[in-house]
């Protein structure tokens, strides 16, 4: 239990000017679609269809999944909140062999590229020739190193492969670039240029040999840019990855940016500056090769998670996702993007393996929000409470200036006494955003209370008395917002999402453990507020609310102007598990125990381990269907409708043999019922590293790093039926090893070796398919305040 610091109070007077938006260096770099939708850009946001946009992208290798799941994939990225992806093309993952380029299966861009369109994702193309990504040469095949010229330059012969590689892909994505009606809106020229190299795995002697981070500058990137376009790639924008001395062209190009506090490349790492609030689009964190006022300040590489390597083995929880992400939004992004949003697996090359080294052979989870064999991770839950923020209050948003505090730039890391906090605003309307997260260290539960004063006039976080900033919590919080002629003065509830129903404005808000929903509303615009339960008084010129958190509970308010606004205020929990979908023609809320995706207009829900789950509906449907398979009951709370569905249980037969010390053999059977998706295998072990086979083929690997191993084995379900699942640890050793070269290599160890299963359990992942219909009446009867 953390201690917390009580009496914390903090007046701010808000007199800051409105963020300048003008043109900027990017303005004209959009485009139009057959659609006539559009993008384009000032000096401060993206502008999607003429409105300020704020886009969250997810970074998914197609090359590191399996192409069979790949739609399914995406439909789970885009329920999460993803509008973006971005994807590289890893050079010796498709021309291993000099001259022998594939395309085909796990390979095939165009059919990626293809079902981004599909699905109307818009898709940023990492082309390289160097991208990193944590592949063997930075993803440069070892045959390129045979030959007597510079890679990363503008050497003539290194030129020559690096068009032939262009014009490969060129071929891949030919009628998909957006103007085209096609989904690429966006190409990435290498990676990181004059800021990074990697390990030059073809050299094979030594760990210290580095291929070159290049020397050519903005020229460099001038030419793969002329070269991209001589063979057919014409995007609306570039990016560029333009932290530390990163090139980055001066026209046309968007840099990103990225922020990681768990970095296995930094050994002993201190608590990182990545959690403190500061205004990016004046001063980003670290010196930049661009003029950033002339640009939106974005991210390419927020850390959605990080890989382990055999050196560094961190853990990055859900918390440092969810605050990252909220710190970043306060100092002025306007483009949030994830790196890794997705894992994977590395294939398995012709002559190698493909990891750069010290990394495991084949994962490539990354703690990803999803994962390896499409695992969902707690951070998905909090990604997209963000992004459905962005994308009903992103509009807001994108225009607000950053305003920080004077005292925060003296905040450290280090500093655990002081509480972190800013707000954007325009003409004294914004979002306070709060943070009490800080990698490598924990920050004690905060007892606070927040004045701003305004020209719009004061704003109380809680209007008396104090609330409670848990440790390891973030939080946005509105003030002075009008919300469709409700003028909310604060508010101690995060705002999630919006839309319309029946033309009455429906706003979902969540409350944060430790504080107490309130609303304060200005008492001039409402005029009743109906609540079945709660408490409501009128303050002066205030009309304070406190409802009860609970999708069970709503109010209802009427403005001035006669519009009635339903407000839903939902408990932290129910936030986590809250999706917005549009089913059975038209846009509803939708909560559930289950995970959901949309898929050819049907709601599919999958279930980890639990045969039975509940799924609410706002508003109600008239009809549900489920599956044949699915039993269903319908109960009435509130304004929701909710249904319990029930699958027969599953029990997958396993046998489970020990051959060897540190050695297991699972047969599975592989007849699954219609309602089994997948079958997960999760293992508790102790040791070193850990790998996975199935007949001559390794499925995957695994570093310990303090987590349970989980194996999803739906891609590899035809190969179980007629082979058994090896699983084998290499032990860690505790003691002393004495190395030395009597004629032969000669080792000694003295201490224990440690490598044991503890547990390996056998998963169902349970999958019903529902279709959405009609709508109940959705009035409900309550209690009626006249507040004016």
């Amino acid at each position: 239990m953390n201690d917390s610091i009580a009496g914390s109070q903090i007046r701010f007077v808000l007199d800051a000017k409105d963020k300048e938006i003008r043109a900027g260096r990017m303005t004209g770099s959009g485009g139009k679609n057959p659609r006539g939708e559009t993008y384009d850009f000032t000096n401060y946001y993206m502008v999607h269809n003429d409105k300020p946009h704020i886009p969250v992208v997810g970074e998914f290798h197609f090359s590191r999944f399996a192409y069979l799941q790949w739609e399914e994939e995406l439909l789970k990225m885009k329920a999460g909140g993803v509008n973006i992806v971005a994807s590289y093309v890893f050079w010796n993952f498709h021309e291993e062999q000099e001259g022998e380029f594939n395309w085909s299966g796990n390979l095939n861009l165009r059919h990626f590229v293809d079902l981004c369109g599909k699905h109307q994702l818009p898709l940023i193309v990492r082309i390289g020739p160097f991208c990193h990504g944590e592949v063997r040469n930075g993803g440069m095949p070892d045959w390129l190193f045979s030959y007597p010229f510079e890679v990363r330059s503008n050497d003539e012969g290194y030129l020559y492969y690096a068009k032939r590689l262009y014009r490969e892909i060129a071929r891949q994505l030919n009628g998909c670039f957006y103007q085209e009606g096609g989904p690429v809106i966006a190409v990435q020229l290498e990676n990181e240029y004059m800021h990074a190299g990697a390990p030059m795995d073809a050299w094979g002697y030594t760990r210290e040999k580095y291929i070159s981070s290049g020397r050519d500058g903005r020229e460099h990137l001038k030419v793969l840019r002329g070269i991209a376009e001589e063979v057919g790639m014409h995007p609306m924008f570039y990016t560029a990855t333009a932290w530390g001395n990163a090139a980055v062209p001066e026209e046309g190009t968007l840099p990103m940016l990225a922020g990681y506090a768990y970095t296995p490349w930094i050994p002993n790492q201190p608590p990182s500056r990545e959690y403190l609030f500061r205004d990016l689009h004046m001063n980003p964190v670290e010196e930049v090769d661009y003029d950033s006022p002339e640009y939106p300040a974005a991210y390419c590489e927020l850390a959605g998670g990080m890989q382990v390597s055999y050196h560094a083995r961190p853990i990055v929880d859900a918390d440092s996702v969810e605050a990252m992400t909220i710190v970043k939004l306060a100092n002025g992004s306007n483009l949030v993007g994830y790196y890794m949003y997705h894992g994977g697996t590395n294939p398995v090359g012709q002559k190698t393996y493909m990891n750069e080294q010290a990394l495991p052979k084949m994962t490539y989870d990354y703690q990803a929000p999803l994962g390896e064999f499409g695992r969902i991770g707690e951070s998905y839950d909090r990604i997209r409470t963000l992004s459905m923020f962005l994308e009903a209050y992103g509009e807001l948003l994108a225009p607000m200036g950053s305003v920080i505090p004077e005292d925060q730039h003296a905040i450290t890391p280090e500093n655990t006494m002081d509480l972190r906090w800013s707000v954007r605003q325009q003409e004294g309307s914004g979002f306070l955003f709060m943070n009490n997260y800080q990698d490598h260290m924990v920050l004690p539960d905060r007892d606070i209370q927040l004045q701003l004063h305004t020209g719009k006039g004061a704003a109380f976080y809680p209007r008396e008395g104090t609330m409670q900033l848990k440790s390891g919590m973030a939080a946005i919080l509105p003030f002075h917002m009008n919300l469709d002629g409700m003028k909310i003065i604060s508010a101690t509830v995060q705002p999630l999402t919006r839309f319309m129903v029946n033309q009455e404005l429906t706003a979902v808000f969540y409350a944060h453990d430790g504080m107490t929903a309130e609303y304060v509303i200005d008492a001039t615009s409402v005029t009743n507020v109906d609540m079945p339960e709660g408490a409501v008084s009128k303050q002066r010129n205030e009309v304070v609310i406190h409802p009860i958190a609970g999708k069970d509970h709503h109010l209802q308010i009427t403005t001035s102007d006669g519009m009635v606004i339903r407000i839903i205020t939902l408990t932290r929990e129910e936030a986590l598990h809250t999706y917005r979908f549009h089913l059975g023609g038209e846009e509803r809320l939708v909560i559930s125990s289950s995970h959901l995706y949309v898929q050819n207009e049907m709601l599919i829900c999958n279930s980890l381990e639990q045969p039975e789950f509940e799924v609410s509906f706002y508003p109600a449907p008239e009809h549900v269907l489920p599956s044949k398979y699915a039993v269903s009951s319908q109960s009435k709370r509130g304004i929701f409708g909710t249904y319990t569905f029930q699958v027969s249980s599953y029990e997958p037969a396993v046998e489970v043999d020990y051959p060897k010390e540190y050695a297991a053999t699972l047969r599975l059977d592989t007849a699954w019922p219609e309602q089994v998706d997948d079958v997960w295998v999760e293992i508790d072990y102790e040791g070193d590293v850990a790998a996975a086979h199935i007949h001559h083929q390794m499925l995957t690997d695994h570093i310990h790093y303090g987590h349970n191993w989980m194996l999803g084995l739906k891609q590899s379900r035809h190969l179980l039926a007629d082979h058994a699942l090896r699983l084998s640890i290499t032990p860690i050793r505790r003691g002393t090893t004495e190395s030395y070269v009597n004629q032969a290599y000669v080792e000694r160890f003295e201490g224990v070796e440690i490598g044991k299963f503890n547990e390996i359990r056998v998963i169902p992942h349970y999958r019903v398919g529902l279709i959405i219909a009609g709508r109940e009446d959705t009035s409900s009867k309550s209690k009626s305040t006249i507040v004016n």
